[in-house]
């Protein structure tokens, strides 16, 4: 590759690494084989063009002089953020030595990894070193208790279902963004239902948009209703749910 060839600006395409539902479609913007700038892809059906605030400036993370490329040992207290770096060799040694004094003075089961997804993908995230856990005889748990809470939680309440497809909004008579900061934390979602506001205006047809929640935000701002609500107990939410449609715990 001559040198006029190599100054050219490339742009690649790919997704968020983060473990997010929206999987953004990304731009990558690079320039002499340095990554310069990321854009949400704006022929995408959910992403149009835009990022996160966490995402927007990726390329000075991934160049960050803080990030974390090798292993480091603490070398002072807890807190005192007294780190030196070490060898890979090393910090396989550090981590075989502690586990075996581990295992040997309490067994196998007193070590419980935990992991999930955040920006490790698939094979590094929610199945990493399940064989070598396994023959360990370490702690079987869920791996993950942020998620299973929350999964929890939507199975008693919404039932097996995975909800609904975010692009069918627009269909909808009547959306109700429950304790939801849809335009900060689900900003890709709000564009479509700024469309369904649309279409009812249009066709002259009455429909609503209700925010539930505790604070009113730039969301309820833009809705027709908002209304803070809190629940003294169980029977004022199920008595709450039951005018919104009913929920089967509430019946």
């Amino acid at each position: 590759m001559d040198d006029q060839s190599s100054n050219l600006t490339k742009f690649f395409h790919g997704g968020c690494p983060h473990d997010c539902p929206d999987t953004c479609s990304m731009v990558y913007e690079v320039q002499n084989d340095k990554l310069v700038s990321v854009k949400g892809n704006p022929d995408h059906p959910m992403t149009r063009g835009g990022l996160c605030v966490k995402l927007k400036d990726y390329e000075k993370r991934h160049y960050h002089p803080d990030r974390l490329l090798y292993p480091m040992k603490r070398v002072g207290p807890k807190g005192s953020k007294q780190f030196e770096r070490i060898t890979w060799d090393e910090a396989l040694s550090t981590i075989t030595t502690k586990w075996t004094q581990i295992i040997d003075e309490y067994g196998p089961q007193a070590i419980m990894p935990n992991s999930y997804l955040g920006n490790q993908g698939l094979v590094h995230g929610l199945n990493g070193g399940d064989a070598f856990f396994a023959r360990l005889g370490a702690t079987v748990t869920e791996r993950t208790f942020c998620g299973e809470g929350s999964c929890t939680a939507w199975l008693l309440t919404i039932g097996p279902t995975a909800g609904v497809d975010p692009e069918s909004f627009i269909h909808s008579k009547f959306i109700i963004v429950w304790a939801c900061n849809s335009v900060s934390t689900n900003l890709h979602h709000w564009h479509i239902i700024k469309e369904a506001q649309k279409k009812w205006l249009e066709g002259r047809r009455y429909r609503r948009l209700r925010i539930q929640n505790r604070k009113r935000g730039r969301l309820a701002r833009l809705s027709q209703t908002w209304h803070r609500w809190s629940f003294s107990n169980g029977h004022d939410e199920c008595h709450y749910r039951r005018r919104l449609g009913g929920s089967r715990l509430c019946r």
